[in-house]
């Protein structure tokens, strides 16, 4: 796997144990994908809450990491674009958890925008996975 995650011990733990403070790549391949939604392939957006529209904008990450030979456990960053962030923690973070899995969460960012690129959207996601060769 190429990378390694640390919470090291000297400084705060992680908010509610939802990121990884620290993630080192080690392998040979870096895959980024593009901030991501919850748009299904006929385009149109899946979901009127943050839940709905995680749970389809998870299977659009999985689906672009496979396609470049990764997958959730070689993700080493996510950044995360919300509406409304408090709403996003308490309703669509739970299902980002399951996502990774608890011993495999990225590093992490969460940030509150005044609007994304449709007007339907409530979250946008972007992830950079490293795998080996």
């Amino acid at each position: 796997m190429g990378v390694e995650r640390i919470n090291p011990e000297g400084i705060a733990d992680p908010v509610n144990d939802l990121y990884s403070q620290v993630v080192v790549s080690t392998g040979e391949k870096m895959v980024h994908v593009a901030g991501t939604t919850s748009r299904n392939r006929e385009g149109t957006v899946v979901g009127e809450t943050h839940e709905e529209q995680i749970e389809t904008t998870l299977v659009n990450v999985e689906e672009s990491l496979a396609a470049a030979g990764a997958d959730p456990a070689d993700v080493a960053r996510q950044t995360i674009y919300a509406l409304d962030p408090d709403a996003f923690v308490e309703e669509a973070y739970p299902h980002v958890v399951e996502f990774y899995g608890e011993d495999a969460l990225p590093a992490s960012a969460l940030i509150g925008v005044d609007g994304l690129a449709h007007p339907d959207y409530l979250l946008e996601l972007e992830v950079t996975a490293v795998v080996d060769g």
